[in-house]
């Protein structure tokens, strides 16, 4: 399976039953049943923190957006989902879980995706026009920078393009089964047909994109960078995602076994990789 067909098909399934979700959203925000005929030593013991979640909606623009965080401190992880994706039914809560025990985790619906999003303006967008709505997403849910940028598949581009716009910004960087995109394959496909943004509900101009992402002048920055690739995904997958080692000289690449649905598959695998990379900020 070519890469171009990873990235707009297997991203996006949609595996979570409607039950899963509801449960684990109330397990995540500490919801539990009630109990009765507690006795005095149990009513007496410390109950265990609940892990704090809020949801709701931010404006940008005049557009609403969906969101969802969980967990408490710095830096914020920010999680960009795939193409078409909804970032509040992508990443499942075994992969939101370890990381929202360490700090902060936030994802959204981008435009043009899932329920309680708007739709994306009827014309072709710019990765600047992702990364404008991203800023007005983070300013307001009142996360501070430096954040922990990650994505998966197309996901991990628009993070990768948001460290390139904003370095400053980012403390660390984490791409999840993000590809580095041929540009002149993609104008080839572009002409067969494929890749229109008149045909893609967030209405973004993937060609265009490539060719951008393609010319960034390496490295981007000095911050962390995690490249974090699946073996069954695409037979040149962690080969070609290799290429986003040059984002910065502080780069590594980790290979998990897997689909390129990664953070479904191997949830803690994934988010455990994560966790580290926010443990060594906090090293001195």
């Amino acid at each position: 399976m070519m890469w171009h067909e990873l990235r707009t098909g297997m991203h996006m399934r949609r595996p979570l039953a409607t039950a899963v979700v509801i449960a684990a959203a109330l397990t995540l925000s500490g919801c539990s049943a009630g109990t009765s005929g507690s006795s005095e030593s149990e009513t007496s013991t410390t109950p265990t923190p609940s892990m704090t979640a809020r949801s709701g909606s931010v404006e940008v623009d005049g557009a609403t957006l969906a969101y969802s965080c969980t967990g408490e401190g710095e830096p914020a992880v920010m999680l960009e989902a795939g193409t078409e994706s909804a970032g509040t039914q992508s990443f499942p809560p075994a992969f939101i879980a370890p990381i929202a025990e360490v700090t902060t985790v936030c994802t959204y619906n981008r435009l043009g995706t899932g329920a309680g999003s708007d739709a994306a303006p009827d014309r072709a967008r710019s990765l600047d026009d992702l990364i404008v709505v991203l800023d007005g997403v983070l300013e307001g849910l009142d996360l501070d920078p430096p954040y922990v940028m990650s994505g998966q598949s197309g996901g991990g581009n628009i993070a990768i393009a948001y460290a390139e716009a904003h370095p400053d910004r980012v403390a660390a960087l984490a791409t999840i089964e993000a590809y580095h995109d041929d540009p002149a394959q993609m104008m080839a496909e572009q002409a067969e047909g494929e890749f229109s943004w008149e045909d893609t509900p967030e209405h973004m101009d993937w060609v265009q994109a490539s060719v951008e992402q393609d010319a960034y002048t390496m490295p981007i920055g000095e911050f962390p960078v995690l490249v974090i690739s699946a073996t069954q995904a695409d037979p040149g997958g962690p080969e070609n995602q290799a290429y986003w080692l040059g984002l910065s000289p502080d780069s590594r690449q980790v290979v998990i076994e897997g689909p390129h649905d990664i953070q479904e598959t191997a949830p803690e695998e994934v988010a455990a990789e994560i966790v580290d990379l926010v443990a060594g900020l906090e090293s001195p």
